[in-house]
């Protein structure tokens, strides 16, 4: 994608802006419902469906942009953390995985962590320096492997069970 303006109206923000009302703007109008800004919102907060505007890719698709520690999760199928309509990819493993991608993982990070999955609906507290419980039902899950303070080897999604 060229940032370079062209013309009037074509600078970066322009273009986002473009790109915004032409993938949320469903009746076309110019303006943007309540309904359709919060599916904005929606995508923006939980870092699906906005980042399609600003890759490679259709922005009519899903787009997953990879998260620095995105090498830093270990036992997740890349598959699902990519397309979220794959079975098994709406389930708390896969949001919080899309999360952790955006985070070291060492206990540390858990507080944006779950701060995240909070503005995303879901009813998460740590439990531990290195567990999430996700408010589900299955209690707390050991979210660090290796964790110690100050690092970790890898995101992980291990069940430890009701405490």
């Amino acid at each position: 994608m060229n940032l370079r303006p062209t013309s009037a109206g074509a600078d970066p923000i322009s273009q986002l802006i473009s790109k915004v009302m032409d993938k949320y703007d469903g009746d076309k109008d110019g303006k943007l419902t309540t309904q359709e800004f919060g599916t904005f919102l929606t995508g923006l907060l939980g870092g699906t469906g906005v980042s399609g505007l600003t890759s490679g890719r259709d922005p009519g698709g899903f787009s997953s942009t990879a998260g620095a520690h995105r090498s830093k999760l270990s036992g997740f199928d890349f598959a699902k953390l990519d397309d979220p309509s794959l079975r098994g990819a709406g389930t708390s493993k896969y949001m919080a995985a899309r999360i952790f991608q955006d985070f070291p993982p060492m206990p540390e990070s858990l507080p944006g962590v779950v701060e995240r999955l909070r503005a995303q609906g879901i009813n998460a507290r740590q439990t531990d320096f290195d567990k999430i419980d996700f408010g589900d039902g299955y209690g707390p899950i050991d979210v660090i492997q290796g964790a110690y303070p100050g690092g970790g080897v890898a995101w992980q999604w291990l069940p430890v069970g009701e405490q």
